[in-house]
C-alpha cells in the first residue's frame, strides 16, 4: 500500500500537525515515514536531532527523552559520551529521582572507589565484556569483598541498561561478565559477654556511652541511632519507633527513610534502655543550658537524640573513631581486644537474643531484616558453639 502524507515534517515555526496512513493527527514534531516507522525531528541552536521507531508510544517517548535531554545540555552523541558523563546523567537525571538519598550516596561513592579511574574516561561505546571482567578480576585479587564486587556490578549494569533504552548503545556487555567465585566469608565479629563488660568500663567516659549501650540492648543500626529522634520515643508505652537513617552526603546531613520497608519498625524498651534514654535526655537539656549559643543545630535536626559534643549531627566516620579510641585504650592497658565496628554492637545484640532463646521471626522484626534468611544467617553463626549443650537437653530420649 502507497504511503500518502498530508503534511510535512514539522519544522520549527510550523503550527501544522504532521497525521499518519490512517490520517490521525500525530504529536507535534513527530511523522510517519514510506516504511511505515515513526520518526521524531526537531533543531535546537542550529542542529538537527532526530529519533526513529515503529512503534509510536516508543517514537514519542524517545522523542520527549531526547529533547528533554538537549535542552537542558546533558545529552552527548554517542561516539563522545564517556563513562563518566553518563555516570554523572544517570545518577542526576534518574536515579536521584527514584531511588533514596543514601543509595545514590552509595552508588557515588562506589562510583568514585571502583569504577572512575579505570574506565571513567573511556568512550561508554568502547567498554567491551573483558574490560568489566578485568574490574571484577582485579578488585577480587586486591581482596575487596564479593558484596563491594556485586554492588559494582549493580551499578554497572543500571547505567548499561539505561544507556540501550536511551539508544546511545546498541549492547550492553555488563551481562557477559562473570563475578569472580566467592570467597570464604570472614567470620562475624561478636563481643563475648566479658568483652561487652570491659568495653562499657572502658567507654564510661565517653560522651557517647549512652549510644553504645543503647546499640547493645536494641541492634539498631549506625544510621538509625545517629538519626534517632525524641518525637520518636513514646516512654508512656515505653517503645521506640525506628523511622529514619541519617545520612551525611555531600557535605549535607539529611534524614532519610530506613534501609528497606521492615526497617520501619517498633522496638520495644527494656527497663535498662529506658533508663538510658531519660538519662540522656537529662544530660542533653543540661549540656543545652550549660553551652548556651555555642549549642550548633541544623535546621530540621534539633531534637537528635545522640549528637557532637556541641549538639551537631554525626556521621558515621564520627562514631567509629569514637569507638576506636575506646578499644586503643583497652589495648593500651595491655587487654588483648579485637578491632570493632558500630555493626559489632548489632551483631553482639542479635547473638545475645540468640543464646537466650529468641525465635527467629521475632528477633527479625526487631533488627528490622528485610528476609528470615538474613536472620537465620546469624543462627547458623551462633548455633555451633552452643549445639553441644542443645544436645544434652534430649541425652534422657536415649
Amino acid at each position: 500500500m502507497q504511503v500518502v502524507f498530508v503534511n510535512r515534517i514539522m519544522r520549527e515555526g510550523e503550527r501544522s500537525m504532521a497525521k499518519d496512513i490512517n490520517e490521525k493527527e500525530l504529536p507535534k514534531g513527530i511523522r510517519q515515514k514510506p516504511d511505515g516507522r515513526y520518526e521524531g525531528r526537531f533543531r535546537c541552536a542550529g542542529q538537527d536531532y532526530c529519533v526513529v521507531d515503529r512503534s509510536l508510544p516508543k517514537c514519542k517517548k524517545m522523542f520527549s527523552d531526547l529533547h528533554y535531554e538537549v535542552e537542558h545540555g546533558i545529552y552527548a552523541k554517542q561516539e563522545n559520551i564517556t563513562v563518566g558523563n553518563w555516570f554523572n546523567t544517570w545518577i542526576t537525571e534518574y536515579k536521584m529521582p527514584s531511588v533514596k538519598r543514601g543509595t545514590v550516596s552509595v552508588y557515588q561513592e562506589h562510583y568514585r572507589c571502583y569504577i572512575e579511574k579505570p574506565m571513567g574516561k573511556k568512550r561508554l561505546k568502547d567498554i567491551r565484556p573483558e574490560h568489566i571482567q578485568k574490574l571484577y578480576n582485579d578488585l577480587h585479587k586486591s581482596g575487596y569483598s564479593r558484596n563491594t564486587i556485586e554492588l559494582t556490578a549493580v551499578v554497572l549494569s543500571g547505567m548499561y541498561k539505561q544507556a540501550v533504552r536511551n539508544k546511545i548503545i546498541s549492547d550492553n556487555p555488563v551481562p557477559f561478565a562473570t563475578l569472580p567465585r566467592a570467597t570464604a566469608e570472614k567470620e562475624r565479629r561478636v563481643m563475648s559477654v566479658e568483652e561487652q563488660k570491659t568495653y562499657l568500663e572502658y567507654a564510661k567516659d565517653s560522651y557517647l556511652y549512652e549510644l553504645f549501650e543503647l546499640a547493645l540492648s536494641t541492634g539498631m543500626r549506625s544510621g538509625e541511632l545517629r538519626g534517632l529522634r525524641w518525637s520518636d520515643i513514646d516512654f508512656d508505652s515505653r517503645i521506640i519507633y525506628i523511622k529514619h537513617s541519617l545520612n551525611y552526603v555531600g557535605n549535607k546531613y539529611d534524614l532519610d527513610l530506613p534501609k528497606t520497608t521492615s526497617s520501619t519498625r517498633d522496638i520495644p524498651m527494656l527497663d535498662n534502655v529506658f533508663s538510658i534514654l531519660k538519662r540522656t535526655k537529662s544530660h542533653q537539656a543540661e549540656l543545652r543550658l550549660m553551652l548556651g549559643e555555642k549549642w550548633k543545630t541544623i535546621e530540621g535536626l534539633e531534637s537528635l537524640v545522640f549528637t557532637s559534643e556541641f549538639g551537631f549531627p554525626m556521621n558515621r566516620d564520627r562514631l567509629k573513631l569514637e569507638v576506636n579510641s575506646i578499644v586503643k585504650k583497652i589495648n593500651s592497658n595491655g587487654i588483648s581486644f579485637e578491632h570493632i565496628t558500630p555493626h559489632t554492637f548489632r551483631h553482639t545484640f542479635a547473638t545475645r537474643c540468640i543464646e537466650n532463646g529468641m525465635q527467629p521471626q521475632v528477633l527479625k522484626t526487631i533488627l528490622g531484616h528485610s528476609k528470615l534468611s538474613m536472620t537465620m544467617d546469624l543462627y547458623a553463626h551462633v548455633l555451633p558453639n552452643i549445639k553441644a549443650d542443645e544436645m544434652k537437653k534430649i541425652a534422657d530420649l536415649f
